[in-house]
């Protein structure tokens, strides 16, 4: 490396063109460039490569510098200092960024899209590029150009397109809502997400063509910088936008059925449902008057399907290290979705939290979705513990009975403390006064001996004060006292009794628990209907 790299600095002209075709071979993966730290061959290496980029070579020998520059650029070292106003400007000019409203039409060549793979490099790894980009023509100009995409632009550059837009977006937060707002990227890119459906339609030897694939999830991500930072709620929404959003999430809704199987596209969906105005969601349940597997009270289920599935997957093959990152939006999705829609919360349940069977297993034991949810009400990721925790309780319609009954109230116990449940008060929400919950003959048979902190049934126990004497009950009392109140004043446990508001408060002194144990009594309701 740094015998090439003095080589290529001294190069004559004939020689330059050769080393450097060398170095890409070489260096085509590396991303590190130590050797060029040494007798300041970094910054001479960028420079006589900018000397020759900005000259009038041929189209070939721009394209060579061009991509020893995207690999150098992979390095972060001195990028800041390297990238210049005047050298960012040639890179602009030769990714056809640097002249808005141009109105000839742009020829795309290698040079193109060379550039626009070193300026997604330059944008990812150099700080003064995120803060200096948006002040030049490259956000105005990648979005006219996306206006003007046909079927003849170059696939690759509408792949770097939308690359850079995305990279923009997501390091700049200041960007999202001029292209939002002022440039209208959303309505191009919801087009682009749109035309990659209708590709797919076109296969080839009965495979979806995965490019349009990538494509539409670089689009994807772009659309989910947008949105993420709307309040619905709180701004008036166009009809133009809001027919945009409806094609959007009709659109969405194909994608979803289409792309099934493939995990990175269903991951950048679920992130944009995430984001979407909630008055979005009823366009993928569509109504219907076919009947089929995912048909449920007129309206077609297999979006909400689909969905439950890739929910089920990223529970199943969960990895502790970035389970919460791969969670986190799918269950966010489905509480969104579930307090937004009746029927998507209906039939959700009855996918999740059918009529009660099993009362001979904890409601974590198994592999059913309800099960690999509960596991995760006890997780130490607080986070995705109380996300879950909050999926499962708008599932039960906010009822805590019906919450402890499928969860067991261990496993509750620490979504009930937050909200301030752990009393007899009860939440008042807006729920169909409709029952969705019949006892099944199993649940009813072994209902009286269903312990409803572990949640299944346990057999009778003998009474472990059989055959003591009151005195000697007395005495067994007095020493369990003695034992929690040294843990208290030891520090290692802390008792509460349950406030006005639902919440554990602090005890000064153990007898204090004894004072309000009538009221923490836990009332079983046997009325599971609304």
């Amino acid at each position: 490396m740094y015998a090439l790299a003095q080589k290529i600095i001294c190069d004559s002209s004939e020689e330059f063109s050769q080393d450097i075709a060398s170095f890409q071979e070489k260096y085509e993966t590396r991303t590190t460039f130590d050797e060029l730290n040494k007798s300041q061959l970094r910054e001479k290496l960028w420079e006589v490569l900018f000397t020759y980029l900005s000259s009038d070579w041929s189209p070939s020998l721009q394209q060579r510098c061009l991509a020893v520059l995207r690999i150098l650029s992979r390095d972060k070292t001195d990028l800041n200092e390297l990238v210049t106003d005047d050298r960012l400007d040639l890179i602009l000019d030769m990714a056809a960024l640097k002249n808005p409203g141009a109105e000839e039409q742009t020829t795309f060549t290698n040079v193109t899209i060379e550039a626009l793979k070193l300026l997604c490099n330059l944008i990812f790894n150099s700080t003064n590029v995120q803060q200096v980009l948006p002040s030049t023509s490259c956000l105005s100009c990648v979005v006219e150009r996306m206006r003007q995409y046909d079927s003849n632009t170059p696939y690759d550059v509408m792949l770097f397109d939308t690359r850079v837009l995305f990279l923009i977006t997501a390091t700049n937060c200041s960007t999202r809502e001029t292209v939002k707002r002022d440039l209208r990227g959303d309505a191009c890119l919801i087009k682009i997400v749109e035309n990659v459906e209708k590709q797919s339609e076109k296969e080839k030897n009965g495979t979806i063509e995965m490019d349009s694939a990538m494509l539409a999830c670089n689009a994807l991500k772009v659309l989910f910088n947008l949105f993420m930072h709307s309040d619905d709620s709180a701004r008036l929404v166009d009809l133009e936008e809001d027919e945009q959003n409806k094609n959007l999430m009709s659109t969405l809704y194909k994608l979803l059925l289409k792309y099934e199987q493939e995990d990175d596209i269903q991951s950048d969906i679920v992130n944009l449902l995430t984001v979407v105005p909630y008055n979005c969601y009823s366009i993928l349940i569509p109504p219907t008057k076919e009947k089929g597997k995912h048909v449920y009270q007129g309206v077609n289920m297999a979006a909400v399907s689909v969905l439950l599935k890739f929910l089920d997957k990223r529970l199943t093959n969960k990895d502790d290290s970035t389970v919460y990152f791969k969670l986190n939006p799918i269950v966010i999705t489905m509480i969104r979705m579930t307090e937004t829609e009746r029927l998507i919360r209906k039939y959700t349940r009855l996918q999740i939290l059918p009529p009660l069977k099993d009362v001979m297993h904890r409601p974590e034991e198994g592999t059913t979705l309800r099960a690999n949810l509960c596991k995760l009400l006890t997780s130490p990721l607080t986070d995705l513990r109380d996300l879950v925790a909050e999926f499962l309780f708008v599932l039960c319609k906010q009822n805590v009975s019906r919450m402890v009954k499928y969860t067991g109230y261990g496993n509750a116990a620490g979504m009930f403390a937050n909200k301030g449940l752990l009393g007899s008060k009860r939440v008042q929400a807006d729920y169909s006064s409709e029952s969705e919950d019949s006892d099944t003959e199993e649940y009813l048979r072994h209902k009286e001996q269903i312990n409803p902190v572990t949640g299944c049934f346990e057999p009778p126990k003998p009474n472990p004060l059989e055959g003591m004497s009151e005195e000697q009950k007395e005495y067994e009392a007095m020493q369990l006292v003695g034992l929690v109140d040294k843990l208290t004043k030891e520090g290692l446990v802390a008792p509460c009794r349950i406030g006005e508001d639902g919440k554990p408060k602090p005890i000064e002194h153990i007898l204090e628990l004894h004072e309000q144990l009538p009221k923490q009594q836990y009332r079983r309701d046997s009325d599971d209907s609304d």
